[in-house]
């Protein structure tokens, strides 16, 4: 790259070029650390024979993976070899789709191969012929997003390749398994843990970023302990994009630190700290969390901050600064994140019961959740969501996708672990299922029977273009469905375990529901968690409903443990064993009808040790009073008022509404005259307190 200077001399002018460095060229020399790991690559360039040719590069979220990654491409390149990097975040979810992505980086070889016949075959050919003239590396950034294709690369595509070529695996954690426990693979694999930058190291990048001095080398030091993505952000205060929420108590406080040096004062770092307790925040829920108004003025500043961002629902923190100022909290004031909590779940425990029986609170029944769910339920719900996913209804014109998707699953299953983090402890959850267990799930499940029931029962989990990727089965009860929900083996043990009373209250009209019976609840990939999260959450719009819903889940621990960490109970002496004949299976009821929905969030809280005050204790055990009611609102104002306290702006309440703003206008006036207050916070507190 050239930048050119224009000169005059006698007249005319003259073009000078100076050399410009380019991109990669000044990354690289910014680079710091990682001396050995560099010096061992080089030694593999240079054509020293290996027996190690599957490096494993593994360290926690954030500490420098992709970066050595780049450094090692940066010397492939001077070395004219032939780097091929893919991040698994970037990946379709087939094999084929990673080979597809290889394939396009490599130079072009003379002939010409036939890709769609079977592509690994196609790719290795290409790397072994291309490994005999120049070093191949093929490198898997992000590798634990590759835990369902694991078993498919290694058998499939690493197997038959010439092991002059060099695998690069870097991800969060060391490979396992068959990695281990195969001696063939284990003498073939180098595990290279990537770990923090040392002090030299850090005071070293200092000066290569102009900061000279000593004692600023040395804050930077103190600051980061050598984590790569903090020091990065405490030299620059630019929020860089993370690869994941951050688990090692070590040095998340320090990042956290970091990133708050671009909050000057201390009222804004309270607004900070209570907003890394919410996935999502607006003004009138975060004032609800801090117990005090906060002004337009103040709330401004928060959202101006580089690591805040814009959604749908409102704003949210960068999730790496979200969990490590939440770290720093838990461990520096453990008293004032307590209290943090507890308001963001009385918040949305209250907003469940307002709305009980009004309108859907499964989003806020799944935030509910995010705080007092077990350690698994907090893994499971530790992910981003899938914003692709799409759900549709089962119809006789889908019935063969459904039905094929289910002859997919039979054909697929296979043993899987599943991997997860609790935010909370940081500590690493795994989870083995074998290849039969992962068929209970679909065990009984006929949707051509389902369908003939007439009623709305059974979802399609699609991604954009149209591919089935799960699905669930959730039968509403009533005079149509009662029937089949008796004679059911997996329901109708629980039916017939009713009273008569109990079972006529049951046959509501076919129009309606009484409650829902969970047959089934599946997706195609069980390693892939943003799947786990989407068809899991097709139970919260259920829970607190103010219906019965009951469920007979598979008889393994981790189903046991999710639904009485979700607060359904085991129902006494309701068993059978249709998942395999032989295993007793219990039946699992969450019955919010009447009064019990009280009782059963008053349960969930006292979980976490949130005991209600003796004035609420009293209320909680009166009959349940619409708050909006005693004061005299009309059912439309009743409307407005969920969507303020919902946080919607009025053009937001009147497209919801279907009215105009004018009206919303009006009816906020009358609703703050009726109620006594004068602006959107204080009804919020009224409300909600």
């Amino acid at each position: 790259m050239k930048g050119d200077v224009l000169r005059f001399e006698g007249g005319k002018a003259n073009t000078v070029q100076h050399a410009t460095p380019s991109i990669d060229e000044r990354e690289g020399q910014f680079l710091v650390g990682r001396e050995q790991e560099r010096a061992l690559f080089e030694r593999f360039l240079a054509g020293e024979p290996m027996s190690k040719h599957i490096w494993n590069l593994y360290g926690t979220g954030g500490v420098g993976k992709s970066t050595l990654l780049d450094a090692f491409r940066r010397q492939a390149r001077r070395s004219d070899a032939v780097f091929l990097l893919v991040d698994s975040r970037e990946l379709g979810r087939t094999g084929d789709d990673l080979c597809r992505q290889l394939l396009h980086q490599l130079p072009s070889l003379k002939g010409k191969d036939n890709e769609d016949e079977d592509l690994p075959a196609v790719l290795q050919g290409r790397l072994n012929r291309l490994a005999q003239e120049r070093r191949v590396i093929v490198a898997l950034d992000t590798f634990e997003d590759m835990a369902g294709m694991e078993g498919w690369l290694r058998e499939r595509l690493l197997r038959g390749l010439d092991s002059r070529i060099l695998v690069l695996l870097a991800g969060r954690y060391p490979l396992k398994g068959q990695w281990l426990v195969s001696p063939a693979w284990r003498e073939r694999t180098l595990w290279l843990a990537i770990d923090h930058l040392t002090r030299t190291d850090v005071l070293a990048y200092a000066r290569k970023c102009g900061l000279t001095e000593g004692s600023q080398g040395e804050r930077l030091w103190e600051r980061t302990r050598g984590h790569g993505l903090s020091l990065s952000l405490a030299v620059s205060t630019e929020l860089l994009e993370g690869s994941g929420p951050l688990y090692d108590k070590g040095w998340s406080s320090e990042l956290a630190s970091s990133w708050l040096i671009e909050v000057p004062d201390e009222e804004l770092g309270q607004l900070v700290e209570a907003a890394s307790m919410l996935r999502q925040f607006n003004q009138e829920l975060l004032a609800y969390v801090v117990e005090r108004e906060i002004s337009a003025d103040a709330f401004g500043k928060l959202t101006a901050l580089s690591f805040v961002r814009k959604i749908d629902r409102g704003w949210i923190l960068h999730d790496l600064m979200r969990e490590s100022t939440r770290s720093y909290l838990r461990e520096r004031l453990p008293v004032q994140y307590g209290k943090l909590m507890e308001r963001c779940v009385l918040y949305y425990s209250s907003i469940v019961k307002a709305a009980h029986g009004k309108r859907d609170v499964s989003w806020e029944v799944g935030e509910l959740f995010r705080y007092i769910g077990d350690a698994m339920i907090r893994a499971h719900m530790n992910t981003s969501w899938n914003n692709e996913l799409i759900w549709e209804p089962l119809s006789a014109s889908n019935l063969g996708e459904g039905q094929q998707y289910l002859q997919q699953r039979r054909n697929e299953a296979r043993t899987i672990t599943q991997r997860g983090v609790d935010p909370e402890t940081g500590h690493l959850l795994e989870l083995t299922l074998s290849k039969e267990e992962m068929l209970y799930a679909i065990e009984g499940l006929d949707l051509e029977e389902l369908l003939g029931l007439g009623q709305p029962s059974v979802m399609l989990m699609k991604s954009r273009d149209g591919a089935v990727l799960g699905l669930s089965a959730i039968i509403p009860i009533n005079r149509g469905t009662l029937e089949y929900l008796e004679h059911n083996p997996f329901s109708g043990p629980y039916i017939r375990s009713m009273t008569a009373a109990e079972r006529k209250a049951l046959g509501v009209p076919e129009s309606e529901a009484a409650g829902w019976f969970i047959k089934s609840i599946d997706v195609l990939d069980w390693t892939d968690s943003a799947l786990l999260l989407e068809a899991s959450s097709q139970m919260y719009s259920y829970m607190c409903s103010g219906k019965l819903f009951f469920t007979s889940p598979p008889p393994l621990p981790m189903f046991y443990d999710s639904h009485i960490g979700l607060g359904f109970e085991a129902a006494p002496d309701v068993f059978h064993c249709s998942y395999d004949g032989k295993t007793p299976t219990p039946t699992f009821v969450l019955d919010t009808r009447g009064d019990k929905l009280d009782a059963f969030l008053a349960a969930l809280l006292r979980r976490i040790g949130i005991v209600p005050k003796s004035e609420e204790a009293a209320e909680v055990s009166r009959v349940k009073e619409d708050p909006l009611v005693k004061f005299g609102l009309t059912e439309r104002e009743r409307e407005v008022a969920l969507c303020v306290i919902e946080g919607h702006t009025n053009i937001e309440i009147a497209s919801r509404l279907f009215i105009s703003e004018i009206t919303v206008k009006k009816h906020l006036s009358s609703i703050y005259t009726k109620m006594q207050v004068k602006k959107r916070s204080q009804l919020i507190k009224l409300v909600l307190q």
